[in-house]
């Protein structure tokens, strides 16, 4: 009996070790899906800038979005390239770097680095008064009309209407910018019409 009560334990040990091990190997088995995962998310992270203040209620889609998204966009955009001294450049310039397209990032970054440099050394400081705003969901784009005021060492030294178009892409259900330049008109089909021969016009003071 003593016999039979002994190997009746040992089998219900070896039942339980064996139980315990699966349990083991299905909780590494799973730690070691939950690093893929985690490996395969590294570096595909993104920071998102939106404006701080949302003014208007909008849509978007992951292939177009509303007129109200779209100049609210434009108008963050500009202040963050538009309205800089020398004391902010370099931060609001960083912020709209990462906004941009990745195919854009580059060329963005380095007129974003020129005028940077240029805001330091003349000591000038630049703002945008935006007075309207419109939008062309279609083309992902918004023109903005207003005044630029430059002032070097604290007198004004310009003070124009402008007009600049920004454009977009959207990608994951949010706004990518691929442009940023100053037009001369303000009318889309004139504005999305041109060929870009006049680069040398975006982020132009």
């Amino acid at each position: 009996m003593k016999k039979d009560a002994y190997e009746a334990d040992v089998q219900v040990l070896s039942t339980q070790n064996k139980n315990l091990w699966l349990a083991v190997a299905g909780l590494i088995l799973l730690l070691i899906l939950a690093l893929m995962l985690v490996w395969s998310s590294m570096g595909s992270s993104r920071t998102v800038v939106t404006p701080p203040n949302i003014e208007k209620s909008f849509w978007i889609t992951n292939g177009t979005a509303s007129d109200t998204y779209l100049t609210q966009m434009a108008q963050w955009v500009s202040f963050l390239s538009l309205d800089v001294t020398p004391d902010n450049v370099a931060y609001k310039s960083d912020l709209l770097l990462k906004l941009a397209h990745p195919d854009y990032h580059g060329a963005l970054q380095q007129k974003l680095r020129i005028n940077a440099e240029k805001i330091r050394r003349d000591n000038a400081s630049t703002s945008f008064d935006v007075r309207v705003a419109k939008a062309a969901p279609d083309a992902l784009a918004a023109i903005l009309t207003g005044y630029l005021k430059v002032t070097i060492n604290g007198t004004v030294v310009k003070n124009e209407l402008r007009h600049y178009l920004a454009r977009f892409s959207i990608v994951g259900g949010q706004a990518q910018l691929i442009k940023f330049r100053r037009v001369k008109i303000d009318d889309f089909k004139a504005v999305l019409a041109e060929t870009e021969t006049d680069d040398e016009n975006e982020l132009e003071q």
